[in-house]
């Protein structure tokens, strides 16, 4: 257990919050609902809603409380929803909007928690730090400039990308102590500080809430019972279909196994949504899904609807991002099937535990033979799913991340 949270609230910066429960929104919303319950106080500071599941994105009110945390929502204009502009737009006024409420409330608070959502975001803290001493702390999230230069959309030695490095060791160099949720990503973001800081960097794997996801048995499912008819061999790709998922390999199997009792499910949203249903169109494929993104509170049994379930970076990324959404299909007691680097965090996490298949950059025909190969070995299945449930609560539970971001917290309130 963490010591008590300071007398001042610790300022937590992310763009998304809740009740915008997608990808970081959702992540930050439950460490700092936990937190909260540990002893810390928390005050986020956030953007107005982009990416709502169950309505167009109305808006909320500009400060509100929730669970005990209190949060404030700046002015922003653009959305993570539009096109490249926009969400440019959307990280650029937010983020100056935030360092203006920094500039003017830095009294207020004991420290920063500052996510790299959006990239820039950490000069805040920078800032902050240079003009008032305030101490902060980095989670880092996706590794930038590289995804956008391993996406081919900027140079690696472009004077945006050398610039762009130049303020990541700012940033990195002067924060009390930097979060990476992945070995594999600590590697690469611990050489862009100096070596005289490079015992700031802290390991904290992200995690799952099993208060929200465990297993459902299948007769109890809601979720399968209303869209997995019958008795099907269920495939699932839950999340963003985001340009660094190569997801396409999913749709060449199920091409390869229409006679077969093996359904293919996409459930969300994303840059390749468009792609991935044009080629099962051309393909007349009906034994492929797409459901749009499901409401939180059926989030258990949405992942254990699944009978494999799919987590996926194209291996150019491994370290640039890691696919949390493994720590919920594990909490779920469903087995892995992974389009990953073996040697990243979730594919060493999947060989470690055995709880899955890891295939590096696999072939829709290898992606086929390897669901034929499963469906062949029931046992091996039940086994792999036992596997990663017990994994799951030894090492990547809400309670046991936020206990280990409450100590630094705790150590950079106290200093």
């Amino acid at each position: 257990m963490p010591p008590p949270g300071p007398s001042k609230p610790i300022l937590l910066l992310c763009q998304h919050f809740y009740p915008e429960m997608i990808s970081t929104g959702m992540h930050m919303t439950e460490l700092a609902g936990a937190l909260t319950r540990l002893g810390s106080k928390l005050t986020v500071c956030c953007a107005q809603p982009s990416l709502l599941i169950e309505s167009a994105n109305p808006r909320v009110a500009s400060r509100m409380d929730y669970q005990g945390i209190t949060i404030v929502r700046v002015p922003s204009s653009g959305s993570h929803a539009g096109g490249l502009l926009g969400r440019l737009l959307f990280a650029l006024t937010y983020s100056v909007s935030t360092a203006w409420f920094v500039l003017r409330n830095h009294r207020k608070f004991g420290g920063m928690l500052v996510t790299t959502n959006p990239p820039f975001l950490g000069l805040v803290g920078w800032l902050a730090n240079k003009l008032f001493s305030t101490r902060y702390v980095v989670i880092v999230y996706d590794v930038y400039p590289d995804i956008v230069v391993r996406l081919g959309r900027l140079g690696a030695s472009s004077w945006i990308a050398r610039v762009w490095e130049w303020t990541n060791s700012l940033v990195l160099n002067a924060a009390f102590a930097n979060v990476v949720i992945g070995r594999d990503m600590m590697d690469i973001v611990a050489r862009k500080a100096a070596a005289r800081n490079r015992g700031k960097f802290v390991l904290i794997p992200n995690w799952s809430d099993d208060e929200i996801v465990a297993p459902v048995p299948r007769e109890e499912n809601g979720f399968r019972k209303e869209y997995c008819a019958g008795e099907v061999f269920v495939v699932q790709y839950s999340g963003r279909m985001a340009s660094t998922h190569n997801l396409e390999p999913l749709v060449e199997a199920a091409g390869l196994l229409v006679d077969r009792h093996v359904l293919f499910q996409f459930i969300g949203d994303g840059a390749k949504k468009q792609a991935l249903a044009k080629m099962a169109a051309e393909k007349q494929l009906k034994n492929v899904q797409f459901l749009p993104y499901q409401p939180m509170e059926r989030l258990g049994e949405v992942l254990s609807a699944a009978d494999l379930a799919v987590v996926c970076l194209e291996k150019t990324f491994t370290g640039l991002s890691v696919p949390s959404k493994a720590y919920g299909i594990m909490a779920g007691g469903t087995r892995i099937l992974g389009f990953l680097d073996e040697e990243g965090q979730i594919g060493r996490t999947i060989s470690e535990n055995d709880c899955g298949v890891v295939l590096p950059d696999p072939t829709g025909e290898q992606v086929a033979r390897t669901i034929e190969d499963l469906l062949r070995d029931p046992e091996r299945l039940r086994r792999m799913g036992r596997n990663g449930y017990e994994a799951f609560k030894a090492n990547y539970t809400l309670k046991r991340s936020a206990e280990k971001y409450g100590k630094v917290l705790a150590a950079m309130s106290a200093g």
